[in-house]
């Protein structure tokens, strides 16, 4: 497998947190792998390889698809080669790029033709067409600074703030997090879900969840009650409550399968 990770050029890193490259081959033997909510946004061109995700329903992925903030897990089975170059936004990030609502995206896998029309497929060729991901990156450098509408940046700065607080203790209330930075809770919840598709309080338990589920992992042999206490969750009635919410399966179901596995994302 061949991995690797480019920063965008710098006009674009308020809402893009970088590019990414992957080639691998799995042979006959079908691959799966169970995607976490992580509060991020994904763009993903398929230059080879066929894919099938699992959500609410299974759909065939061909070409291109946009991955929306999700809360629920997602599924990916493809077997044989591939080479995927993916665009990774931050959770306020696609907002720029498109003409729709934002909430319209969250928890949804689409094919990105339903977004961009004709211009995927100008995209997906050209990226087919080049030798070296240097190359590749350029394009959509170039692609990227096209799409961005500038009128809809000028919150960009009020959010990525949230987005940071948020991040940094997402046990807050809402009240909280209005007065530290100066909105009144009604005008803090309309700005963050224009620009992200979900509310702050739904963004807080998703950051939380991803720290549990990372802490699991990397701490295997510590107990589960201690990460319960470390995250600030009630108990672990309530950890077991929302672990399962987001994951389908228990923290101890979890650790078990992401022990045995590295497809865990």
């Amino acid at each position: 497998m061949r991995f690797e990770m480019r920063k965008p050029m710098k006009l674009l890193r308020p809402w893009i947190e970088c590019y990414w490259n992957v080639e691998l081959t799995t042979g006959t033997k079908v691959k799966k792998e169970t995607i976490l909510p992580n509060g991020k946004i994904e763009m993903i061109f398929a230059l080879q390889g066929d894919y099938h995700v699992m959500n609410r329903s299974t759909k065939p992925m061909h070409q291109a698809w946009l991955s929306g903030i999700h809360h629920s897990p997602l599924e990916i089975q493809y077997s044989g080669s591939s080479n995927l170059v993916g665009i990774r936004f931050y959770p306020h990030g696609l907002f720029p790029f498109l003409n729709i609502p934002i909430h319209e995206t969250v928890n949804q896998v689409e094919h990105l033709q339903s977004f961009w029309g004709q211009l995927q497929g100008e995209v997906y060729e050209a990226l087919c067409t080049l030798e070296g991901s240097a190359s590749m990156y350029t394009v959509l450098n170039q692609l990227l600074m096209k799409k961005i509408t500038e009128q809809k940046t000028t919150q960009h700065q009020a959010v990525s703030h949230l987005v940071a607080q948020i991040k940094a203790n997402p046990n807050q209330s809402i009240a909280e997090l209005a007065m530290r930075t100066g909105f009144t809770q009604r005008h803090l919840n309309r700005v963050f879900k224009d620009q992200t598709g979900i509310n702050p309080k739904l963004f807080g338990r998703i950051t939380r969840f991803e720290q549990a589920f990372s802490l699991l992992h990397a701490k295997s042999e510590e107990d589960v009650s201690t990460i319960v206490s470390e995250l600030g969750y009630y108990d672990q009635s309530h950890f077991n409550r929302e672990f399962k919410r987001f994951s389908g399966m228990t923290p101890f179901e979890y650790r078990k399968r992401a022990i045995e596995s590295n497809n865990f994302l």
